[in-house]
């Protein structure tokens, strides 16, 4: 049994209705801020009345509002609210009878609608109820059996693990409370009474316990004052609990060893990270300490946990996540902003909340994307930290080395102030949330297919938009120029074609290669000698070839002495594009000096922003 979908209408960003599909073990939904990570997880607490959603309720900005009306707007006229269980074994679905869908007893949902009308107390009216009838009786206890745990953002764990009341180790020990003999006290309210008995038998405490009567006595008399006494605690298990700390020391102990406990340290003196680690630790000892017979489904939701991890602890954490999903039988359902976790899990694991052109949010589980299984293969191995960050993007650039993924920022800059509309929106990339996503290598095909969409919109493909670069490659001692184009062998080629009335995805190729294609533009082969004479190891020939090139007067050049300097370059520069890429960068921040940009670079820069 597990929550398979989620329906949210009228809930904060969520105007219609919008459906989120989540696996039975273990989904991370990624994307950029605004896209509704968040409110999902908002919204299953909401439904399972999560315990911080038993005290804060919900405010009259959780109600949808469009962006165009003025903010004291009401909002949309309610919230719905509805998650479906599925994959119900013959018990669970005995259980949830009253819950189940009439026509399916493998299915069971969960509904709460929330009316924008606020009593005379301020609060919003709720129904609840299961099954497809809103009328029908609501069977409280079945909610009890569906166990939620939420473990939020933490920018400071210690502030959570602190001795108070309703604390994080507080609910962990009542969870795994186990119940004395009847009539019998707990051994720790036993442990703690025995304790208070000795602590007022001891001088000091026994002391300031009488100068405090002593004080109380003679500043408000014998009707006015109070009594005291300090002792550790009320002697109850549920505020002994509340009392205690979390400790930590900063190796972890095997099997059977034993600290010394005047080794163990206050949390104040652990680093963020490991404090949020261990804030996890007691999530994963309550979700243990639900009793399996009362419990229907176990559920874990967790907001960015990358939060001051390090690469390789928020790699682990995932890996960990994975295995207690899988093993445990624990639904979990994380968020995050950060393409380590999204690199460290399978393709399947991810869904994708972004927004779509009509500005609409959508949701797009990998699973679900008809990938090919070759393709799948790859995507899952070649969609390391650098590439998964195209799960994150507004929109991705698709260059296949390393000289493009380097020196296209910086003629996009060109191309963006050259343009009257883009010029007014931003300077940069960044500005326009595009990644740059080095293929390295002619790998255009299994990419294109997780934004192919077509004509029009399409279920299970990203709705961001992405431009492929993509080098023609005709024979090796071609000198193509733009009036007499050199046959494409770039099996690839046809993608050209083939996305040309596609919503979200093009791609774009040149007459030969990237350097080569820059090469050919206006004066850019003067800079581009400069730079790679600078940089070249010897002298000789081709040294003194290049500083001739940099002089040269090349825009006044036929295009045939154009190509034939261009293929000279491209030649002397095989071994060593990326080293001459970073150092043409480097010249071209420092606006001393502006390429012009190749035509296939600009359209796609122009497409994708």
């Amino acid at each position: 049994m597990h929550i398979s979908e989620l329906r949210i209408e009228g809930y904060r960003s969520f105007e219609d209705a919008f459906v989120v599909r989540f696996n039975e073990a273990l989904t991370v939904l990624v994307g950029e801020n605004g896209s509704g990570k968040s409110a999902v997880i908002d919204a299953l607490r909401l439904l399972l009345l999560e315990d911080e959603y038993g005290r804060s309720g919900i405010t009259s900005s959780d109600f949808f509002r469009p962006i165009n009306v003025p903010a004291l707007s009401k909002g949309a006229d309610k919230i719905s609210l509805r998650c479906v269980f599925d994959g119900l074994k013959e018990e669970e679905s005995v259980a949830l009878l009253p819950w189940l869908n009439a026509l399916d007893p493998e299915k069971a949902f969960l509904n709460l609608v929330i009316e924008n009308k606020e009593n005379e107390r301020g609060k919003f009216k709720r129904n609840l109820w299961g099954g497809e009838s809103s009328v029908a009786l609501f069977e409280w206890d079945l909610l009890e059996h569906i166990n939620c745990v939420y473990l939020p953002a933490l920018r400071n764990a210690e502030d959570r693990l602190n001795a108070t009341r309703g604390s994080r180790l507080g609910r962990v020990l009542k969870n795994l409370k186990t119940e004395p003999e009847a009539g019998q006290p707990h051994p720790l309210e036993k442990m703690a009474a025995e304790f208070n008995e000795k602590l007022l038998s001891e001088k000091t405490i026994k002391a300031a316990n009488e100068h405090i009567r002593k004080y109380q006595r003679e500043s408000l008399g014998a009707v006015l004052g109070q009594d005291a006494l300090i002792q550790f605690s009320e002697t109850t298990f549920d505020r002994i609990v509340e009392r205690l700390r979390l400790l930590f020391y900063p190796q972890s102990s095997t099997p059977g060893e034993e600290r010394q406990q005047d080794l163990f340290r206050d949390l104040k003196e652990n680093s963020l990270g490991y404090n949020n680690l261990l804030y996890l630790a007691t999530v994963f000892a309550e979700l243990e300490g639900f009793n399996e017979q009362n419990t229907l489904h176990k559920l874990l939701l967790i907001e960015e946990p990358e939060a001051h991890l390090h690469p390789q602890l928020q790699t682990r954490l995932l890996h960990y996540l994975q295995r207690v999903a899988s093993q445990e039988h624990t639904q979990v359902i994380v968020t995050t902003h950060s393409p380590v976790i999204a690199s460290s899990v399978s393709l399947d694991a991810i869904n994708v909340l972004a927004i779509t052109k009509s500005q609409k949010p959508a949701s797009i589980p990998l699973l679900e994307c008809r990938l090919e299984p070759k393709t799948k293969f790859f995507l899952e191995r070649w969609l390391d930290v650098t590439k998964s960050t195209l799960l994150f993007a507004r929109g991705v650039l698709l260059v296949e080395g390393i000289a493009e993924a380097l020196l296209l920022p910086e003629l996009a800059k060109t191309v963006i102030a050259q343009d009257p509309v883009a010029k007014s929106k931003g300077t940069n990339l960044e500005d326009f949330g595009v990644s740059v996503i080095s293929l390295g290598g002619n790998y255009f095909h299994h990419f294109v297919e997780l934004f192919r969409h077509g004509v029009q919109e399409q279920p299970g493909r990203i709705p961001v938009r992405c431009a492929g670069l993509l080098d023609n490659d005709p024979q090796k001692e071609a000198k193509p120029v733009p009036m007499s184009p050199s046959e494409s062998k770039n099996p690839n080629i046809d993608l050209i074609a083939d996305l040309n009335d596609d919503i979200y995805c093009r791609v774009f190729a040149n007459l030969k290669t990237f350097e080569y294609d820059l090469a050919m533009e206006g004066s850019n082969l003067g800079l581009m000698s400069e730079v790679l004479a600078e940089n070249y190891p010897t002298g000789g020939p081709t040294k003194a070839q290049l500083l001739i090139y940099k002089e040269a007067d090349w825009p006044n050049k036929t295009d045939t002495e154009k190509s034939d300097a261009a293929a000279f370059f491209l030649v002397h520069i095989e071994k060593r594009k990326g080293e001459f890429a970073q150092a043409l960068a480097f010249r071209l921040s420092k606006k001393s000096h502006v390429l012009q940009v190749p035509p296939y670079i600009r359209k796609a820069v122009l497409w994708v922003i």
